[in-house]
C-alpha cells in the first residue's frame, strides 16, 4: 500500500521533470540526446520523410519506382542503398503507395540504358515510368554538408507522364560513426 502511495506521489513529479527537460531542449538551453542510429531510428526518419512527401504532394500517385538514393556526387553509397530499402519498406508498410520491386526497376534502367546520378531527364522519367508501370519516380540525394553536421536526405517525386516534380521533402540523418562509414562505402 505504501509503495502504491509513493508511486502516486512520484509519478507526477517524474512527468514534470521530463516535461522540463523537453522544454530546455526546445529552448536550446540543453542539447538533445544523441540518437541511436539503429533500425528503429531509420524507420522513424523514413516514416517522417514519407509523411512530408504525402503532405507536400500536388498530385497523388498510386505506384512508384523508388531509385537508390545517391550522394551529391552522383554515386550510390551503402547508406543510400540502405535508406532506399527502408524508404520502400515504410512506404509499403504504411500503405502510402505501391512500390515497384527494386529488381524490376534496375532491370528496366539497364534495358533503357539509364544511369541515375541524381537527376533524370524528362525523356528518362517518361520511359522508365512506362517500362515499369509507375505513376511516379522517387529520387533522393544525400548531402554531406560539412564534417560534424548531420547528413541531409532530400527526396523528390516526379510524375512519369509529365516529368513534373509533384512532391519534395527532406530529413536530417544524425551523423553517427555508422552513418559516416556507410556514407563513404560504395
Amino acid at each position: 500500500m505504501m509503495k502504491r502511495n509513493l508511486l502516486l506521489i512520484l509519478a507526477p513529479v517524474l512527468m514534470t521533470l521530463v516535461s522540463c527537460a523537453n522544454l530546455l531542449v526546445e529552448a536550446g538551453l540543453k542539447e538533445e540526446p544523441i540518437p541511436v542510429t539503429n533500425s528503429t531510428y531509420y524507420n522513424q526518419q523514413m516514416s517522417k520523410l514519407l509523411s512530408e512527401v504525402k503532405k507536400n504532394r500536388s498530385r497523388s500517385f498510386r505506384k512508384a519506382a523508388v531509385l537508390d538514393f545517391v550522394n551529391s556526387d552522383g554515386q550510390t553509397s551503402e547508406l543510400g542503398k540502405y535508406l532506399g530499402i527502408k524508404f520502400r519498406q515504410i512506404a509499403v508498410s504504411e500503405n502510402q503507395f505501391g512500390v515497384i520491386p527494386q529488381g524490376q526497376v534496375e532491370a528496366a534502367m539497364a534495358n533503357l540504358k539509364i544511369r541515375f546520378t541524381g537527376s533524370l531527364t524528362e525523356e528518362e522519367t517518361r520511359m522508365l515510368g512506362a517500362e515499369v508501370g509507375a505513376d511516379a519516380i522517387i529520387t533522393g540525394v544525400l548531402a554531406d554538408l560539412q564534417k560534424g553536421s548531420d547528413v541531409d536526405l532530400t527526396v523528390k517525386a516526379l510524375q512519369t507522364s509529365s516529368a513534373e516534380m509533384i512532391s519534395a521533402a527532406s530529413v536530417e540523418i544524425y551523423r553517427s560513426k555508422q552513418v559516416q562509414t556507410l556514407l563513404s562505402q560504395f
